[in-house]
């Protein structure tokens, strides 16, 4: 193996490490997944010789596994990792891919998306696609999420693709219709909603019928609302999203069905339902991304109601995060429609402005769409006014909100 292709791999782990001192926790954990990745591609390549207990190589990566902090899921799920290649067959990946897409998910519930992204690859590269299809197909769906994540919608359409292309070659309907889900996020992202309309209509019906397809149902409906949502529904968002919230198992889902229905209570103008949504996820989301848009709406929450002092310590906060792209131009046109109606316009169109270009590099439609939108009203001076008055919950959302407020109360202080 050439040095080129050696220090072509897992580059997303070296910039990361670039980026950190030697003496962070943050550094010593990036390193010990790095020293993993490379253990697996050296056990794939040359066979139990790479992987013998009084190697050196075996006992570096012990030690780097060890000096991370004790508190990261991911140190006991790299050490599983090894624990695998002492008992498996050379390049047998049965039991080694499962705990890779732990670590995995790991990493991207921390939005370390670029990272996840390389282990995901890692493992599509080595596992068979049809006698491992339900590991090649699940690893191809969250490659299509980092992916979608930090802008490169392309890159995500083509892996949602083939993990379209397995699941039809296996008969998988969970993995078509997952990736059918997949294509509808793509059709989002960039502003054809009627494509995604009709992708997710489609998935809603397949699914319902099947017991064994709840979970893509729920999923079906949560991006079902999502559309709706920018249909300016949001009344019908509310009721599709809760609808999903009520089938739906997993917990960061959960969350992000939560955070569905906050934007829609907001965009109906009933803030105080908004408001405790948002403060829910904030206090007890596992999802860094997630406590970060809910922040980011506190935020804009506290300009609404006319509140600066709260509204300047959410953005001082928020403005020294890491935002991937697409987070990044979100929260800038919040900050630019806070400034505006704060009354700020020379703020509110700086922010526009900036969120206008990183949408436009990155193909963000809607959001540039948006920022135009804000960089306009204040340049004819036809602005929201300071504080708008909240409005009453629909009749037919009365339940739904009580049923929030009720989760917002049981939260620790």
């Amino acid at each position: 193996m050439s040095n080129h292709i050696e220090g072509a791999r897992h580059l997303p782990f070296f910039s990361e490490l670039a980026g950190l001192e030697e003496d962070d926790a943050s550094w010593r954990a990036v390193s010990a997944g790095l020293v993993v990745l490379r253990l697996v591609d050296a056990w794939i390549e040359e066979g139990a010789a790479a992987v013998v207990d009084d190697g050196w190589g075996m006992r570096s990566v012990e030690a780097s596994i060890e000096e991370m902090p004790a508190r990261l899921p991911a140190r006991a799920i790299l050490r599983s990792v090894v624990d695998a290649i002492r008992t498996s067959d050379p390049s047998d990946m049965h039991a080694i891919a499962p705990r890779l897409m732990a670590y995995a998910r790991a990493l991207d519930l921390d939005a370390k998306w670029a990272l996840a992204a390389d282990v995901y690859e890692s493992i599509i590269a080595h596992v068979h696609p049809v006698e491992e299809s339900d590991v090649a197909i699940a690893a191809h769906l969250r490659l299509g999420y980092c992916l979608r994540s930090m802008g490169a919608l392309d890159e995500a359409a083509r892996s949602y693709d083939a993990a379209s292309a397995i699941a039809h070659d296996v008969d998988d309907m969970f993995g078509i219709l997952r990736a059918q889900i997949g294509a509808a996020k793509i059709a989002i992202a960039r502003g054809n909603l009627p494509m995604a309309e009709q992708l997710l209509e489609d998935t809603i019906e397949r699914a319902a019928s099947r017991a064994d397809l709840v979970d893509v149902h729920a999923m079906a409906l949560q991006d079902r609302a999502d559309v709706a949502y920018h249909r300016g529904r949001y009344d019908l968002s509310v009721e599709l999203a809760y609808s999903s919230l009520e089938i739906t198992r997993d917990p960061v889902e959960r969350d992000r069905l939560l955070g569905g229905i906050a934007g829609a209570f907001y965009m109906l103008g009933v803030r105080s339902a908004a408001r405790d949504a948002y403060l829910v996820i904030e206090a007890t989301t596992q999802e860094e991304y997630l406590r970060w848009s809910a922040s980011i709406n506190l935020m804009e929450i506290a300009a609404r109601d006319g509140s600066m002092p709260l509204f300047e310590r959410y953005r001082r906060t928020l403005a020294t995060m890491p935002f991937p792209p697409a987070l990044e131009a979100q929260y800038l046109l919040q900050v630019a429609e806070s400034h505006e109606a704060l009354a700020q316009p020379e703020a509110a169109f700086a922010s526009a402005e900036r969120a206008r270009a990183i949408a436009e590099r990155f193909g963000f439609n809607q959001t540039a769409f948006a920022a135009d939108a804000v960089a306009a009203r204040v340049r004819t001076r036809t602005t929201v006014s300071v504080q708008v008055p909240e409005a009453a919950v629909p009749d037919s959302l009365k339940t739904i909100a009580s049923k929030i407020s009720e989760m917002r109360r049981l939260v620790p202080q």
